[in-house]
């Protein structure tokens, strides 16, 4: 088990999880909270907030940023999820925290956590491609430029709403061509680690919505090609890349399973794939091991540690 604490502001606290109320009001009743000690660099964790009283306004705060999760009724009386995560690229292994917030009978209750990040060794991989696209061009700077800013302002979506359910749907079934954390190597130049999944796909094969959401931006992008953004809530967003069609606009509601375009050949790419991508609360992480489990399953193997809010 872990090692539990209480304290207010200004305490000192060791190790585990840390407690301490932002108004001193009396309050009943109590409150749980799931999520893992230990966790892979690169994989996506799954988190929960239950309690039999009703609660409002959670968030969770997870490598600065903040993720608004939605109230649900089930179990034994409400409930939030989550999922999150670190990008390969960028999180180093380490311990971090992990911060909760709720309002309950007009007392605001703040929980803070910690998440041990392990190394994970990811492969590399060789690829040729045009020179101009390991060293585009002065002329095309301006535009990747842009449409990095576009893709950045996507990922720092934040809408309350969980459009997401597990298992996702695969957007493709096919076979596996580049996983997530690869390292690319371009004519001998290191680049940054893959973030996605790419799935081997013909030209116009249909491409479906793992979750359901709304689209937030598509577009034709230097790297990317014809792309396809979409967001299904808590931070949780999906992208496409690559392909030869996009079947939806910015701002449509898509169901899970709907298709959204179809594969291709476009952007930085070696030949016809679909790159699928996931990030959640702005950070990239593997998506396939999701395509096989669900919440529950992920929440089963973690301990639910009680606050007391008496």
């Amino acid at each position: 088990m872990k090692n539990l604490e209480r304290g207010f502001p200004g305490s000192s606290w060791g190790l585990g999880i840390l407690f301490w109320l932002l108004l001193c009001c009396p309050a009943w009743g109590s409150a749980f909270v799931t999520f893992p000690s230990n966790w892979d660099v690169g994989q996506a964790f799954a988190l929960s907030l239950s309690s039999a009283v009703e609660y409002r306004n959670p968030s969770v705060t997870w490598l600065g940023r903040t993720v608004s999760l939605d109230v649900e009724q089930g179990g034994e009386g409400y409930v939030s999820y989550g999922l999150l995560g670190s990008y390969v690229r960028d999180i180093k292994p380490g311990e971090y925290p992990l911060v909760f917030e709720f309002i309950q009978n007009g007392q605001r209750i703040r929980v803070t956590g910690t998440v041990r990040l392990v190394a994970r060794k990811y492969p590399e991989e060789h690829l040729k491609v045009s020179p101009k696209m390991v060293f585009p061009s002065k002329v095309d700077q301006p535009r990747i430029k842009r449409e990095a800013a576009l893709a950045a302002a996507a990922k720092r979506t934040m809408t309350v709403k969980r459009f997401w359910s597990t298992p996702p749907q695969y957007p493709i079934r096919s076979v596996v061509t580049s996983s997530y954390g690869f390292r690319r190597v371009y004519n001998g130049t290191p680049r940054s680690p893959h973030a996605g999944t790419d799935f081997r796909a013909a030209v116009g094969t249909p491409v479906a919505a793992p979750f359901s959401g709304t689209v937030v931006l598509t577009g034709d992008h230097y790297y990317a090609g014809k792309s396809i953004y979409v967001d299904s809530g808590n931070g949780v967003l999906s992208v496409f890349f690559h392909l030869s069609e996009i079947g939806v606009k910015k701002g449509d509601r898509v169901k899970k399973g709907q298709i959204v375009g179809k594969s291709g050949a476009t952007g930085r790419i070696t030949g016809p794939h679909l790159h699928y991508g996931l990030c959640l609360a702005g950070q990239y992480v593997d998506p396939f091991p999701l395509f096989s489990t669900n919440i529950a399953a992920m929440l089963n193997g973690m301990e639910r540690e009680e606050i007391d809010t008496d």
